[in-house]
């Protein structure tokens, strides 16, 4: 595993599954640590990506990144001992994080991937999820995945430049693709960032108890 960038967590007792966490785009692993913690506590083996980066020439198209998931999960499998884990796996990711855990389930690892839980999914530059007819191929009514939750900040990120852009985000998302969508939350008040561990308002706080609450209930 030491050639991809990724931290292992490991629970107390034995491991019941495996987890891929996802941080948002150039966000650091650690701003995310209680959530990741939360993981674990279900008794989850957690792949880590320690950063997500898109940006032209230094980084990762979004498709390389959700190859390169179901890669890193595979390769973790063959290491001696892993072999009684089970062959699905869950996905919580932030942002981009989350649109990419999105991406491994309806294109690069369609029967792997059990539960999704993606955080304010940002579906952009360029639009593969939300936009059939440019990406034909990546589509969520193709994924057999057990159950997929979608959470969304309410402020989305609005600004000059937005961050969750109103046209690709959670709702998008599941307006269409509804019989794939388990859940839609919209945390109220919350902005793009209240997932974050840096975030300390209350609001932010709030949301990211809800978060953990449905790790909780649907990772196991």
């Amino acid at each position: 595993m030491d050639k991809y960038d990724v931290e292992i967590f490991n629970p107390e007792g034995k491991p019941t599954g495996i987890t891929v966490f996802l941080p948002g785009t150039l966000l650091k692993l650690e701003t995310f640590q209680t959530t990741v913690d939360c993981i674990v506590e279900q008794n989850q083996v957690v792949i880590a990506f320690k950063l997500l980066n898109p940006l032209p020439i230094i980084g990762k198209s979004h498709n390389a990144m959700a190859e390169e998931v179901a890669g890193v999960v595979a390769a973790f499998r063959a290491l001696d001992g892993n072999e009684c884990l089970p062959s699905k796996y869950n996905i919580i990711g932030h942002s981009l994080g989350g649109k990419v855990a999105l991406m491994v389930a309806a294109e690069f690892d369609i029967k792997n991937v059990n539960k999704i839980i993606a955080l304010d999914p940002v579906d952009a530059k360029p639009r593969e999820l939300t936009a059939p007819r440019l990406s034909p191929r990546c589509k969520l009514s193709n994924s057999e995945a057990a159950e997929i939750h979608l959470f969304q900040s309410e402020t989305g990120g609005d600004g000059l430049i937005p961050l969750c852009p109103s046209d690709s985000n959670a709702s998008v998302v599941k307006e269409i693709y509804p019989d794939q969508i388990t859940s839609l939350l919209i945390n109220e008040g919350a902005g793009h960032m209240a997932y974050q561990d840096t975030s300390e308002d209350d609001v932010s706080v709030k949301a990211r108890e809800i978060v953990r609450a449905k790790i909780a209930e649907v990772i196991n």
